[in-house]
């Protein structure tokens, strides 16, 4: 993936993306902030594509668990939002 640093992009805004874009084989750019990979730039068909893969997994997890009988039925939808919360904070 071809890398561009922050201050090439202030200097040539979205030209200097775009060329870099036709000099990538990959239609991604990384920005350099400080020397370190900060964000990636990637064309909008390829943004699509990863969108779509990431929609594709979460509807077979949901399969799977539905499969597999690990779901809970939601009894509270006031409490709901805090439930979800409190799930977050014991995965991470």
């Amino acid at each position: 993936m071809l890398a561009i640093t922050a201050n090439d992009l202030k200097r040539n805004g979205v030209s200097g993306i775009e060329r870099a874009m036709l000099e990538s084989e990959d239609s991604q750019v990384c920005v350099d902030v400080r020397g370190k990979a900060k964000y990636v730039i990637l064309a909008v068909e390829e943004f699509n594509l990863f969108r779509e893969y990431q929609l594709d997994k979460a509807i077979a997890e949901a399969e799977y668990c539905l499969k597999t009988g690990d779901v809970r039925v939601i009894d509270n939808l006031d409490n709901y939002a805090q439930q979800l919360q409190d799930e977050i904070k014991r995965d991470t």
